[in-house]
């Protein structure tokens, strides 16, 4: 799985694929939240942000992206975070964390969540507002680029949001199957000890009763 996570990373940030690469981020650190909620709750309120223990996930979800974008604490812990979910083992067997891989994170995330990569509508807006440079005034440029910014950045967090739901509800679906399925295969070993006793009772019962019999005769 670490494989696999830092061969993605890698491509979409060699791709300057900075949404996909951020979606990628998400998505682990929605597994983190579902692999222990203790530990989440831990990387807010060490890095200044209200939480406890009592929080939904969605509420969880809100006040790590709400801070996300200005809490370079928040957002160190948070790479650090995924790259400890997809440590490996080094030659000497021990646990390995990637330096790398947490700075690229980092850089991910604070791209992503500061609008360093512009969409399309923010460089059509840029354009548009070049065009009536003969117009305006430069107030007007940065009233726009200010408004539509707002609006990216919004738009950002809200697709961040609902890629940790997604990912938390993936994780807790998953996390039901495998209880379901360990549950019925203990039931289906009892159900077979409970046949296989049954049969060496009756095999024990037949075996005395011709033992009972050949000694009658």
């Amino acid at each position: 799985m670490a494989k696999e996570f830092y061969n993605d990373l890698i491509n979409y940030v060699a791709s300057s694929d900075t949404d996909n690469a951020n979606t990628l981020l998400m998505k682990e650190l929605g597994k983190s939240l579902v692999k222990s909620k203790e530990n989440f709750v831990e990387l807010l309120t060490s890095s200044g942000v209200a939480a406890n223990d009592s929080m939904s996930d969605v509420e969880l979800i809100d006040a790590f992206v709400d801070n996300l974008a200005n809490n370079k604490t928040l957002m160190i812990s948070a790479a650090y975070m995924i790259n400890k979910q997809n440590s490996f083992s080094n030659a000497d067997g021990e646990e390995q964390i990637s330096n790398n891989g947490v700075k690229l994170s980092y850089k991910v995330m604070y791209d992503y969540f500061n609008g360093e990569k512009h969409s399309n509508v923010v460089a059509a807006i840029a354009a548009g507002v070049g065009a009536l440079a003969g117009l305006g005034t430069a107030g007007i440029q940065a009233s726009q680029r200010d408004k539509y910014g707002t609006i990216d950045a919004l738009s950002r967090q809200k697709d961040a949001k609902n890629q940790l739901i997604q990912s938390v509800l993936a994780s807790r679906q998953q996390q039901a199957s495998a209880k379901q399925s360990q549950s019925d295969n203990k039931a289906k070993a009892k159900k077979i000890f409970l046949i296989t006793g049954g049969s060496l009772l009756v095999l024990s019962l037949i075996g005395f009763i011709i033992y009972k019999i050949k000694k009658r005769w």
